[in-house]
């Protein structure tokens, strides 16, 4: 009979194409992997793996029980995980997706913060543009983003907190041809690349009449891809102050550098649209109490309140 075991065993063999290393990733030995693929394969009538080249590669028969097995071994994490957290016991790491500005605004100060209150937690961040951070709710690789709200529109899976709305502004570097003009228009944007993340879904509708130009480009996908695509603030500051590239963040993150005279405003009508910041989760999974000190201390950072203490 198919076992969960069973199903992790294909999965292990799938993963690293060799029967040692598979064994060594289970913490079982070679000859037991084998005997176990054996009496699975004799069980089900069928080979799931094709070894004649020397490196097991899946049958169809085994892509089979690769579909619908790893669901399965999620779902065994997922019960698992709840059952423990109903004991009380405390889960040994959280992983945070973070889109590009909040990932230098907030959630790095929130996760020292976390290591103080959670010690025994290992925490990671995970740096990427809005969208990624999203999908990586979705696929599970996250247990929390902090992402512009637009992009959760029509994913019932997710629940989300709206944390903090920032002001976002154009900049460039000083020198550049637009700071001519005292205040620029939507259109003078399109003759000068654009540096930086993907814009949000709801930046793409708006631009839907500018088709492609210097400063963007159209996937086949849809949407808008900016010429100069960058995921870090820091790459989008060296970007910009090396060219004539333009680019956008939240005021807070541009202050230091306008007042340092290392970058420069440009001043556009109608202004760039805030940005509203949220924290998002999975609807139907309950938040590790990890997950819950990171939410707490977000809020606090995000709002300039103090923080609560460690020991809290």
């Amino acid at each position: 009979m198919l076992t969960l075991r069973h199903i992790e065993i294909v999965g292990a063999l799938a993963q690293h194409r060799h029967f040692g290393r598979a064994a060594e990733a289970l913490g079982i030995t070679q000859s037991a992997l084998t005997r176990a693929l054996q009496a699975l394969e004799t069980d089900l009538g069928v080979r799931l793996f094709d070894r004649g080249t020397g490196i097991p590669e899946p049958t169809m028969f085994g892509r089979i029980v690769l579909e619908w097995g790893q669901p399965v071994v999620r779902s065994m994490d997922n019960l698992t995980r709840e059952i423990r957290l109903a004991r009380g016991l405390e889960i040994g790491e959280v992983t945070v997706s973070a889109g590009t500005f909040p990932s230098e605004l907030w959630v790095p100060r929130t996760l020292g913060r976390l290591a103080m209150e959670f010690p025994n937690v290992r925490c990671r961040m995970r740096s990427c543009e809005s969208r990624r951070a999203v999908k990586d709710v979705l696929n599970g690789s996250s247990d929390i983003a902090v992402a512009d709200l637009v992009e959760v529109r029509g994913l019932d899976e997710l629940a989300f907190d709206r944390l903090v709305t920032v002001k976002v502004a154009l900049f460039c570097r000083p020198g550049h041809p637009l700071l001519k003009h005292r205040v620029i228009k939507e259109i003078d944007l399109a003759d000068f690349p654009l540096a930086g993340p993907r814009p949000s879904h709801y930046a793409s509708e708006v631009m839907d009449n500018a088709g492609e130009n210097r400063a963007l480009t159209v996937p086949k996908s849809g949407g808008f891809v900016p010429r100069l695509w960058v995921e870090s603030f820091t790459a989008m500051r060296q970007v910009v102050s090396a060219s004539d590239a333009i680019s956008w963040a939240p005021v807070p993150l541009l202050d230091p550098f306008w007042k340092a005279g290392e970058l420069a405003p440009l001043v556009m009508r109608p202004a760039p649209i805030d940005v509203e910041f949220g924290l998002i989760y999975p609807r139907y999974r309950t938040p590790t109490p990890a997950v819950m000190a990171f939410i707490k201390i977000i809020r606090a950072i995000a709002g300039n309140k103090p923080v609560p203490p460690a020991t809290a």
